[in-house]
């Protein structure tokens, strides 16, 4: 598979719901750095800048510092298997959390029915 030409920050920005800001603020302190800049000086990102885009909104949806992402990575003692399978764990957490959350919604919405009651402890389920 050929490279696909690079992308601009305006198209990182709209492909990626990250500010145009935001982008500047990570090259600035080195979490996103674009592979190359245009004659004209452009932030201009790769394939593989992408790919780093991904990880980082990932440990965003997460809870993660910039720091904290930026070290995982960047330190060369980070296995990028062992890392992404956490990342995968963590997610999965998440989806059982809002699964729970979506659950004890529904009977929040079912208790509203007065011909079908709920238990106040049931309504805590989800937390």
């Amino acid at each position: 598979m050929s490279p696909r030409s690079p992308h601009t920050v305006a198209a990182v920005a709209r492909l990626s719901g990250v500010s145009v800001r935001a982008l500047h603020h990570w090259a600035a302190i080195g979490l996103l750095v674009p592979s190359d800049r245009s004659e004209a000086g452009y932030r201009l990102y790769s394939d593989d800048d992408l790919v780093r885009l991904q990880q980082i909104l990932v440990g965003r949806a997460l809870g993660m510092a910039l720091d904290d992402i930026r070290h995982m990575l960047d330190d060369a003692a980070v296995d990028r298997r062992t890392l992404l399978a956490r990342q995968r764990e963590r997610l999965h957490a998440r989806l059982a959390a809002t699964a729970a959350m979506k659950s004890a919604d529904a009977a929040d919405i079912a208790a509203l029915d007065p011909e079908a009651p709920i238990e106040p402890t049931t309504q805590l389920d989800g937390f």
